[in-house]
């Protein structure tokens, strides 16, 4: 298998048009130097975590697939959400304060499972859009994720993921966790297994 390494990447010409966006505003938003110290913060936290879970590897056993892009994080100030492509995290949530050090590595892992979960898996997906064909797109593409954050987090954290516990949920996502709850996440894997 193929050595599998994050890179955190400070995105300059987002963040500077972002910055720009929210001072024509009037809005707070983060200095570059905040921007900087909270990348090399997250970095150091990123390489400490998975060297003592080995959350890469974990993911790679789990999904049974190697994603064929590199794994770059772009992170900016603010003004957009965590997302896997392109690979965005803000340092600021929509509240505009920075996230936690346990959110953070719990939005890594979730952005990192999209990924993980897109490559080569297209039989798998048509399937899911079949038999939850009544649910919205966001749904469908998170219940999957969601039941195997549940297994890594009893594996590595012993506990349930985050956002589980979260009532603020966007719809989608709180319809994904309810199946998850309803159905096991055991089940919703071994299906997954089936296409690998």
């Amino acid at each position: 298998m193929t050595l599998l390494k994050l890179c955190f990447i400070y995105a300059y010409p987002l963040d500077r048009g972002r910055r720009g966006l929210f001072e024509e505003k009037g809005l707070a938003y983060p200095s570059m130097e905040e921007v900087s110290n909270v990348l090399k913060h997250w970095e150091f936290l990123w390489v400490k975590t998975n060297n003592e879970k080995n959350i890469l590897a974990t993911l790679a056993e789990l999904t049974g697939r190697v994603p064929e892009r590199n794994l770059e994080c772009f992170v900016f100030g603010a003004g957009l959400g965590a997302m896997s492509t392109p690979f965005l995290l803000p340092i600021w949530n929509k509240a505009g304060e920075q996230w936690s050090d346990e959110k953070f590595i719990d939005l890594i892992i979730h952005e990192l499972l999209h990924i993980f979960l897109v490559t080569n898996n297209e039989q798998y997906w048509e399937s899911v859009k079949e038999k939850f064909s009544e649910e919205e797109p966001v749904c469908r593409n998170h219940i999957l994720l969601y039941a195997m954050l549940c297994q890594i987090y009893q594996k590595l954290f012993n506990k349930e993921p985050i956002d589980f516990n979260r009532d603020n949920l966007p719809p989608g996502y709180a319809r994904a966790i309810q199946i998850v709850r309803e159905t096991g996440y055991e089940e919703l894997i071994a299906e997954y297994q089936k296409f690998i």
